[in-house]
């Protein structure tokens, strides 16, 4: 008798996770290549756990009717808790919402607006990407990579023929550890805000106080790569990948880190999968619009300090 009750209590939190309505994510097949299926696989499982409650991945080809993705969310769940889709389902989205308006219908329009869409209403709910507070922490994390490898400039004997004023004109080799690891690039995208400039610029200066940060939009516009502390990317400069410069890079986009160069230390994804959990909770809540800060990812083999690991943990997470 209390060996049955003691598996009841046991399996209950597993028959209500199964029982209750999933959350589905509409995913292209040839997304999956790009994003890497083990990754996948990973974050539906911890979403899963976190919401405490089965998320399933919709599968569909590129480029399917707006109907067929509708049978597909059908088959999938008679009744999804939520639904979610990238903006590029947009109109897959507003037609799921017409059919079953009492089922939140999520659209994850990153940093562009969809004017086809009504206003939000809380079932349909619309949630771009909070690119203002990615800018500040993508600023504190180039200051902690880039100050860490700026290293004091060895102290040498003056030679006694050098005087003071020679000293003084001399200039430092261009390579010297003093000379080094103090210019942060930020490759610009025609998505940036206004204040983004000063977003990142302020994220460097906290770690980084005596750096100086520069914008670009295009590849002559470079400086000399010895005198990079780290490279930030967004949707442009992916020909400066390859390059490939020994200099740390921050890349803002979502593709399996297996693919990415051995620079890339840390990437900021605001693809469906990575903002699955935040997404759902804001629906949940009949939160009708928001903005959601992509989700950081560290390449902790790529990090051989621990504790700039930690830092960049800790500072990927802060508010501006």
């Amino acid at each position: 008798m209390a060996a049955g009750v003691a598996g009841a209590v046991l399996a209950a939190p597993f028959v209500v996770f199964y029982a209750r309505s999933p959350v589905l994510v509409v995913t292209e097949a040839p997304l999956i290549a790009l994003y890497g299926e083990a990754r996948l696989k990973k974050d539906r499982s911890s979403a899963s756990r976190a919401l405490f409650r089965r998320v399933k991945p919709v599968l569909v080809a590129d480029g399917v009717s707006p109907d067929m993705i509708i049978f597909a969310i059908t088959e999938a769940s008679r009744r999804p808790r939520c639904v979610l889709f990238a903006r590029s389902h947009a109109q897959a989205a507003l037609r799921f919402h017409e059919q079953f308006p009492a089922i939140p219908t999520v659209v994850l329009s990153g940093l562009i607006n969809i004017p086809e869409l009504p206003p939000p209403d809380g079932f349909l709910c619309i949630y771009g990407t909070d690119r203002a507070v990615d800018l500040y922490r993508s600023g504190l994390c180039a200051g902690i990579l880039g100050s860490s490898r700026r290293k004091p400039a060895p102290q040498t004997e003056k030679q006694p023929e050098q005087t003071e004023k020679q000293a003084e004109k001399q200039p430092a080799a261009a390579d010297s550890p003093a000379n080094t690891a103090k210019t942060y690039v930020f490759w610009q995208d025609r998505f940036m805000p206004t204040d983004g400039r000063e977003l990142f610029s302020r994220g460097v200066r906290e770690q980084d106080p005596e750096s100086n940060a520069i914008f670009i939009n295009l590849a002559n516009q470079l400086p000399d790569v010895k005198g990079i502390a780290c490279v930030t990317l967004t949707g442009a400069g992916a020909e400066y990948l390859e390059k490939n410069a020994p200099v740390p890079t921050i890349l803002f986009g979502w593709l399996d880190p297996a693919m990415l160069p051995r620079e890339v230390v840390m990437q900021f994804d605001d693809s469906v999968w990575a903002l699955v959990v935040p997404a759902a909770r804001l629906a949940l809540q009949k939160q009708a619009e928001g903005k959601i800060p992509s989700k950081p990812l560290i390449f902790s083999p790529k990090v051989a300090d621990n504790s700039i690991f930690r830092m960049l943990e800790k500072s990927a997470k802060k508010m501006p």
